[in-house]
């Protein structure tokens, strides 16, 4: 990557888990009082405790627990049986706590980054080659020493990276105060998710501009997608076997991305007054002089409140006859943004954004369609669990020869 020091557009990548902590807390008691809470696995063999935990494996295939930016795309999890070995590996090391199974997750993950690249690696060359973004006014949120470490495994300059918080809004506050620090003197941040890694320097690049030809008076300049665009992209790289972007609703299958459905009025995706379902695009520029405690609770409150049950009364009380005409697309995308300003205070104005900025890691199907994205190959013949234990057997045995040389002082 060119090392060059950049006038743009100060960054702020969340590459944070809010639940993290608690997740780290938990795991280093869980391994003790699993097997103290169930004593008829005192001494039960490893496989019974294997064939009693697989079974809950596959009824939830949405992450828990672990950092998504830090897992790694890889062309062998392309294959849906190597992905449910890392599925299992990862959850015996979370649920079980067993230290058997922590060293063989460090081991998996060490093997998959000989090919495999993380999400947030991916993000912050993006990030670093785009000319409109300031390289040292970029701020990463997250874990810091293990992001700091994969930055430097992946040969990428060094980024400042803060210790995350306990909420994203709290993230934002902290990138915010920051860069104030560092003197940054802009009058907006680019905020992206760490976890997009298919996006591109020239992607970030266009959502800049196209920020502009909207800009106004906007505190926040929200990039969205389309779920039709989203559609024709999964078909054009052949990935609907993975999952075809169905119905506006969840269905089992299918890449399920909810759209709320308004009238292109602004034609921010080209053609006046069409019908499409705009999607969250996981980035945004905010008015650094806007971003306040309230604002971001407000903002955040609403962005996400669609998988909070407790959100509904709120939901139905200030928005219920605005999306009921919606899905009957009663509802025009400059009215949907008065509404919303007019409910929260928070003045947004929509901006198109491609399909790889809605293609976010949330699921190991999601991992899986990524890793096919990213290395351009839909399958694979390798087996992981047996590449894996080949792995294992040739580090075990160069760790042997290491010794052996230790020993014999160098000479062998």
């Amino acid at each position: 990557m060119e090392d060059r020091v950049n006038e743009g557009i100060g960054v702020i990548v969340l590459a944070g888990n809010t639940r993290i902590k608690r997740q780290i807390r938990r795991r280093k008691r869980r391994g003790f009082f699993f097997r103290v809470a169930r004593p008829h696995l005192w001494t039960v063999d490893r496989k019974v405790l294997e064939a009693k935990l697989t079974s809950k494996i596959n009824r939830d295939d949405y992450i828990v627990g672990e950092n998504k930016s830090l897992l790694y795309l890889h062309p062998d999890l392309i294959s849906s049986k190597n992905l449910n070995f890392l599925k299992r590996v990862l959850y015996f090391a979370g649920k079980t706590g067993d230290r058997f199974y922590r060293r063989k997750k460090g081991e998996l993950l060490r093997y998959l980054s000989e090919r495999g690249e993380t999400p947030i690696s991916l993000v912050m060359r993006a990030v670093g080659e785009c000319r409109l973004l300031d390289s040292k006014n970029t701020i990463i949120i997250g874990p810091k020493k293990q992001i700091e470490s994969e930055l430097e495994r992946s040969g990428i300059p060094s980024y400042r990276v803060v210790e995350q918080g306990d909420s994203i809004g709290e993230n934002i506050l902290i990138g915010k105060e920051e860069l104030s620090d560092m003197g940054y003197g802009g009058e907006r941040i680019l905020v992206t998710g760490g976890d997009i890694p298919i996006i591109s320097a020239d992607d970030l690049k266009h959502f800049i501009e196209d920020s502009a030809m909207r800009e106004g008076e906007a505190d926040i300049l929200f990039g969205m997608g389309s779920r039709q665009q989203l559609g024709s992209f999964i078909e054009e790289q052949g990935l609907t076997s993975m999952g075809a972007v169905g119905p506006n609703y969840p269905r089992a299958n299918n890449l399920n991305k909810f759209g709320i459905p308004l009238i292109d009025d602004a034609a921010v995706f080209g053609e006046k007054d069409a019908r499409v379902h705009f999607m969250v695009g996981n980035i945004f520029l905010i008015s650094f002089n806007k971003i306040s405690s309230r604002f971001m609770d407000r903002f955040y409150s609403l962005r996400k409140m669609g998988a909070n049950p407790l959100a509904y009364p709120y939901l139905i009380r200030n928005f219920g006859r605005a999306l009921w005409r919606a899905t009957r697309w009663k509802v025009r995308l400059t009215e949907a943004e008065n509404i919303f300003e007019k409910v929260t205070g928070v003045k947004v104005k929509v901006v198109p954004v491609p399909p790889p900025f809605t293609l976010d890691l949330d699921s190991y199907t999601d991992l899986r369609r990524l890793s096919a994205l990213y290395f351009r190959i839909h399958g694979t013949t390798h087996d992981l669990e047996l590449d894996f234990k080949d792995f294992l057997k040739q580090h075990r045995r160069e760790r042997r020869r290491r010794k052996g040389r230790k020993r014999s002082g160098g000479v062998r």
